[in-house]
């Protein structure tokens, strides 16, 4: 992971997928590690560090839930489509045309919570009721 990188995906003391990979056991360890290019004493820094201890935890307790497998799996898929979202938008606009970068900004800034959506949600149904009663005695 690198620092104040241009691309936020790309944040973090860890590849965000790397508890994942682990608990699903897609592989050893030391051959995972390969596959990110996290050498010995890298690794040494990484499973110590309490945060990755954490997320490591949680996913191997979610393993235990039927069907959070393909779930972990969506959540790699959504992580890595990050960097492709960001490469699209920053694309030439003969690459990717202007509507398409609009959806995907729309869709980031949704998804982030950003857009009021779910402040807009919360306030569903919540209001003051108004009650006429008509007395035709």
């Amino acid at each position: 992971m690198k620092l104040n990188p241009e691309n936020p995906a790309e944040i973090g003391a860890y590849p965000a997928t790397l508890p994942v990979e682990i608990a699903l056991r897609v592989d050893t360890v030391p051959n995972i590690c390969k596959s990110y290019g996290i050498d010995r004493t890298e690794w040494e820094r990484i499973r110590h560090d309490p945060v990755f201890v954490a997320d490591l935890k949680k996913c191997l307790e979610d393993m235990k839930v039927e069907g959070m497998s393909f779930k972990m799996k969506a959540r790699l898929q959504s992580d890595a489509l990050l960097t492709t979202m960001w490469n699209m938008i920053h694309s030439p606009s003969d690459e990717v045309p202007p509507a398409v970068k609009a959806d995907l900004a729309k869709f980031t800034i949704r998804a982030a919570g950003l857009d009021g959506s779910k402040d807009q949600a919360k306030n569903v149904g919540v209001g003051t009721a108004l009650q006429i009663n008509i007395d035709l005695r």
